[in-house]
């Protein structure tokens, strides 16, 4: 068996999902992105935020590049609870943000490659587009990437390699069949980010858009209360997809935390700062890396649900 198809079984025994692409895709997919920012479909602070640094980071050596592993994790959305006048309320944030998955791919591609001498590298690359470039994923009305069987819950990654591969041309970036006669994600999206006269999605307004900006840039005055759904990411469209409907029920426990944590947490505290009891669990679910977003992030959630809890007692009080 070569190393390739040893690569891809071993990946897929660990319930992931793998291919092998030549090199050459990752520019491919490059210049993709490039001719639709050229073509003025990108939004500019969009464009030069998220994607051009990803085009100018240097290539890592060893090893000589000569194919991308493309692997992709299944992930859920994690169930949180925190604490505010003595009583709890769920915040929840979208996959691919806190819980790393054990053993991490860069851990167990290196190892299932050793024998073989090969060796991986990360690979700075649009993992949307190179995916669907590939046949490895397909694309949702939401842009979001579906890969066969674990729908959107999933953490992509991938891994330039010294490992050699066949040579496939590129493929046409194929969309859910499903999308043709389906607009639910443009229906939950409440903020006009999936639009009806083009499949291309405005990033620009995205609610995942601005909760991954400086913690220092504040959320627009468009955006509503009520439309904030979660920590990190964004979940409106991804909860009524019908190719994530048997994913629904699968979710992440993460941690209750008390009162007197959840004041903690917003009120921006550095590591140094934390209680060490308290930092095994933020480490646990990589919390630890985002402390500076949980005042702005967890703040409006806290406001969404302190409007909850007025209405509620407006609605009690009138009965």
């Amino acid at each position: 068996m070569s190393a390739v198809e040893t690569l891809v079984q071993k990946i897929e025994a660990l319930g992931w999902r793998g291919m092998v692409v030549p090199f050459v895709r990752r520019a491919e997919a490059i210049q993709a992105i490039v001719d639709r920012y050229e073509r003025g479909e990108l939004d500019e602070a969009f464009y030069q935020e998220y994607l051009a640094p990803l085009f100018s980071e240097p290539l890592p050596e060893p090893p000589t590049p000569r194919s991308v592993i493309l692997v992709a994790v299944p992930d859920r959305p994690v169930r949180m609870q925190f604490t505010l006048d003595g009583e709890r309320f769920t915040v929840m944030t979208a996959p691919g943000y806190l819980r790393a998955p054990d053993p991490r791919p860069s851990v167990a591609i290196a190892e299932i490659l050793s024998p073989f001498g090969h060796t991986i590298a990360p690979a700075f690359a649009p993992l949307k587009t190179l995916g669907t470039m590939s046949g490895f994923s397909r694309y949702g009305r939401n842009n979001i990437s579906y890969v066969p069987e674990l729908g959107s819950f999933v953490a992509l990654a991938a891994f330039i390699s010294d490992l050699e591969c066949d040579d496939v041309p590129p493929q046409a970036q194929e969309t859910l069949s499903c999308c043709a006669s389906c607009h639910a994600c443009r229906a939950a999206c409440p903020t006009g980010a999936i639009a009806a006269d083009r499949f291309l999605l405005h990033a620009e307004r995205c609610i995942t858009f601005w909760n991954e900006k400086d913690p220092n840039v504040p959320f627009p005055d468009w955006i509503e209360p009520d439309w904030h759904n979660a920590l990190f990411g964004c979940l409106h469209c991804q909860r009524v997809c019908p190719e994530n409907r048997p994913l629904l029920d699968q979710i992440f426990e993460g941690p209750t935390f008390d009162e007197a944590t959840t004041r903690l947490l917003l009120s921006g505290p550095k590591k140094d700062d934390l209680p060490p009891e308290l930092v095994p669990t933020l480490e646990e679910w990589r919390l630890t890396d985002l402390l500076g977003y949980l005042p702005r992030n967890l703040g409006v959630l806290v406001k969404k649900e302190m409007l909850r809890r007025e209405r509620q007692g407006k609605k009690g009080d009138g009965q």
